[in-house]
C-alpha cells in the first residue's frame, strides 16, 4: 500500500491542500521506516493508521467529483443521458490509482 499510495499522492492535485498531502507523504515514509524497524506487528499500528487516514482523505477529496457524478446517475437510475459506463469508469479509475 505504501509505495502505490506514495506514487498516487505524487500526482495528487492541490485541491486537497498541500499540507495534508505532505503530511500523508511523511506518514507513508514513517510507516515504511517503522515496518523496517519494528516489523508488521502491533508496533507499527499508529503509523499504519496515519497512512490509512491520510490516503482515505486524499481519495475522498480527489475523487469527489467522480463519486458525485456516479451518485447522481445512481439516484436517477442511470436514465440521464450523461450516465454511461464512462461515468463509473472514471470513478473507479480515480479510486484505483490510490489502491493499486
Amino acid at each position: 500500500i505504501a509505495v502505490s499510495a506514495l506514487r498516487a499522492l505524487s500526482c495528487f492535485s492541490h485541491s486537497a491542500g498541500m499540507s495534508s498531502v505532505m503530511d500523508t507523504k511523511v506518514a507513508i515514509r514513517t510507516f515504511k521506516a517503522a515496518l523496517n524497524e519494528k516489523g508488521s506487528g502491533d508496533a507499527s499500528v499508529v503509523e499504519r493508521k496515519a497512512v490509512v487516514n491520510g490516503v482515505s482523505k486524499a481519495v475522498k477529496s480527489e475523487c469527489a467529483p467522480y463519486v458525485e457524478d456516479f451518485f447522481g446517475c445512481f439516484q436517477h437510475r442511470f436514465q440521464l443521458s450523461s450516465c454511461t459506463d464512462t461515468t463509473v469508469g472514471k470513478m473507479l479509475k480515480c479510486q484505483e490509482q490510490f489502491s493499486a
